[in-house]
């Protein structure tokens, strides 16, 4: 990497500039920064794009690393090839897996190594346009000053490898421009042809590249043969790629969306006319890409006198990705993480506009009049505050991404529930809004659908048996369906955030486990049992259904809890929901139907314990009033029951 190492006179030993030194520690520095709660699953922001790829790699690693043919969980009876881009991150992550075995750490290392290399060039890039102190400017924002940079520098996403063949294209041409050798072009066009292939918009990078040839070889670039090889070399690679993976697509049926629909809408020009476009693009450009002082120091460097001619090819950088954005428009407002692709050129903008300032106020400093003096001490104390300011919208911006959420931290539950549960290596029909999440984190191959199935009976007629719906009570899932399919099929496990169904085996009419005689409540509702599947705590959590009779009528909702006791008596944690969390409203009980009701617990204050006592009762939301227990009364209207619980396989 030019200007990091400087050969001595000799030729053996070897100095390292000051600037790489710093250089080298904002690049340690943002490492370290990066590798906060770096073993954390994909639970994050863009969970869902995360787990999507981290399957991609472990499904290279569990299937023979075939790079040219990436797979998906959500394959249905498919082979899984998916219409998407070369997936040379994922594929990467897969050979890692396959030395050290499978860690979602090692997907995360991987991005940060591809983040430390980009970082690295960006430096070079920038000190060979204006200087070292330029470079480091532009390091400096890149490393600890962009949200983006941060959560994408070591999140389980191939964007960050992307940008680094990209910045290695633009490196190498610059070399290339100022030696004429041959071997930096090829590299430039192998880099760029690797950038689009990981990622097909950053074909914008040829618009730099392009400028650059012109700059060295005026208008005998239009006569040389091997400019026309690299740019139909790489246009070429490119291409082929896409069809290949088109006719996956149209094989399969599984897509990315990137040819046709790209994005969720290409080319949707009336976006253009909209405000709330630009105040959406405003907001992540002010708020994920480069907060606080970072825009106004970037338009600053472009407005200033050009110094170096650089700036010819980083404008028109600058002006692809901008006519990237408007073109892509939906997509890039839909998935905030496109607009990544300014990064690396604002701060290059920043870097010199830094430069430039930090020299006036040095000449200002250096003045032997008061004013100029005053002056440059003002600048600096603002200086001095912008950038505290800018640290803290950093921090905060980088924090709300960094934050885990609760409807993935619960899909992973569930994931690690149907792990323990399904046997391995068995499909599972998945339905509701929660795939790839849901998938990956269950480490199985699915067939998927959105609200609801065709008839179950035709889908284990094809072999499928395991039925899960994740995240059933946000409101996507067809309701009728789903009391359709809790009627007839047995519920094998559920809580507040999935249901699973044995569809295979219909609903039963006597549990696992029975009471005799059972318990009644108020002569209307009775617990014929319960089934603990499995019989043992998952992620500190116990997992019972219990199975309520209805003996009568019901003329109003009420809401069932169940208590958990330890061999001490101590409590140690409860469930209340109304009977299938609200789905199953009191209307549907008439007289002598049974409905599965899933209960979760959280007992980690007592996971070892091998014996549990459990108190099921119900209450009126309203008045909170216990209803009275008449069959096996007790004086607090409570059914005590005690489980077993066995030692995990």
């Amino acid at each position: 990497m030019d200007g990091l190492i400087h050969a001595s006179r000799t030729g053996v030993f070897r100095r390292i500039s000051p600037a790489t030194v710093l250089a080298l520690l904002l690049i340690g520095l943002g490492i370290l920064v990066r590798l906060q709660d770096v073993n954390r699953p994909p639970v994050e922001t863009h969970a869902w794009r995360q787990t999507e790829t981290a399957a991609l790699a472990r499904n290279y690693a569990e299937e023979g690393y075939r790079l040219f043919y990436p797979t998906v969980d959500r394959r249905g009876l498919t082979p899984g090839y998916v219409e998407s881009e070369l997936s040379i991150y994922a594929f990467v992550v897969a050979l890692a897996y396959g030395l050290f075995g499978f860690h979602e750490i090692i997907a995360r290392l991987v991005t940060i190594a591809a983040w430390g290399v980009a970082a690295g060039l960006l430096f070079a890039i920038g000190r060979r346009a204006w200087g070292s102190r330029s470079g480091l400017f532009a390091l400096f924002f890149f490393a600890l000053l962009s949200p983006f940079g941060i959560f994408l520098g070591r999140a389980i996403m191939g964007d960050m490898t992307a940008q680094m063949f990209g910045l290695l294209s633009i490196y190498s041409m610059q070399r290339w421009q100022e030696r004429g050798w041959r071997g930096w072009f090829w590299l430039s066009a192998t880099a760029a042809a690797l950038a689009a292939l990981s990622k097909l918009p950053l074909l914008y990078f040829g618009m730099p590249l392009v400028v650059m040839v012109i700059q060295r070889e005026g208008p005998q670039a239009l006569r040389r043969p091997a400019n026309w090889i690299a740019a139909l070399g790489v246009l070429g690679a490119v291409g082929a790629w896409y069809w290949h993976a088109y006719q996956m697509g149209k094989m399969t049926g599984l897509t990315f969306g990137i040819l046709g629909s790209y994005g969720h809408g290409v080319g949707r020009w009336e976006l253009l006319v909209q405000p709330g476009f630009y105040r959406a693009l405003l907001f992540n450009f002010r708020w994920r890409v480069l907060p606080g002082l970072g825009l106004p120091l970037a338009l600053t460097g472009m407005v200033l006198p050009r110094r170096s001619r650089f700036e010819a090819p980083l404008l028109a950088w600058t002006l692809a990705v901008a006519f990237y954005f408007l073109f892509a428009g939906r997509a890039v407002i839909n998935q905030d993480y496109y607009t990544l692709a300014l990064l690396p050129p604002a701060v290059l903008w920043v870097g010199k506009a830094l430069d430039v300032l930090a020299s006036w106020m040095m000449g200002w400093a250096r003045s032997h009049r008061w004013f100029p003096k005053f002056v440059a001490m003002a600048l600096a104390t603002a200086a001095l505050f912008g950038f505290a300011e800018t640290a803290r919208q950093t921090a905060a911006s980088a924090y709300q991404m960094f934050v885990p959420l609760e409807t993935v931290v619960q899909t992973r539950l569930t994931g690690l529930w149907v792990q323990e549960v399904i046997p391995r290596g068995v499909p599972i029909i998945a339905v509701g809004g929660a795939p790839p999440e849901g998938l990956y984190f269950s480490h199985r191959h699915s067939l998927w659908f959105a609200q609801s199935t065709p008839p179950p009976e035709d889908l284990v007629r094809q072999g499928w048996k395991y039925l899960v719906v994740f995240n059933p009570y946000w409101g996507r899932i067809d309701i009728p369906w789903l009391l359709e399919v809790h009627r007839k099929y047995r519920l094998i496990g559920g809580g507040p955030w999935f249901l699973a169904y044995d569809i295979a085996q219909e609903h039963p009419v006597v549990p696992q486990h029975t009471f005799d005689p059972s318990p009644q409540w108020a002569d209307r509702v009775s617990l014929l049992g319960y089934d603990l599947t499995p019989g043992w705590p998952v992620n500190s959590r116990l997992h019972l259904v219990l199975y309520w009779r209805a003996d009568r009528e019901i003329e109003r909702g009420y809401t069932a809890f169940l208590h958990v006791w330890d061999p001490q008596g101590q409590f140690r944690g409860q469930d209340d929901h109304p009977p299938l969390n609200g789905f199953a409203s009191h209307e549907t009980w008439e007289a002598g139907r049974v409905f599965a009701d899933p209960f979760q617990v959280d007992i980690s204050a007592c996971q070892d314990a091998s014996v549990l006592d459990l108190a099921v009762g119900f209450y009126a939301p309203e008045t909170m009033e216990r209803l009275p227990l008449t069959v096996r009364p007790h004086e607090h209207q409570l059914f005590w029951f005690r489980v077993h619980l066995s030692d995990r396989p």
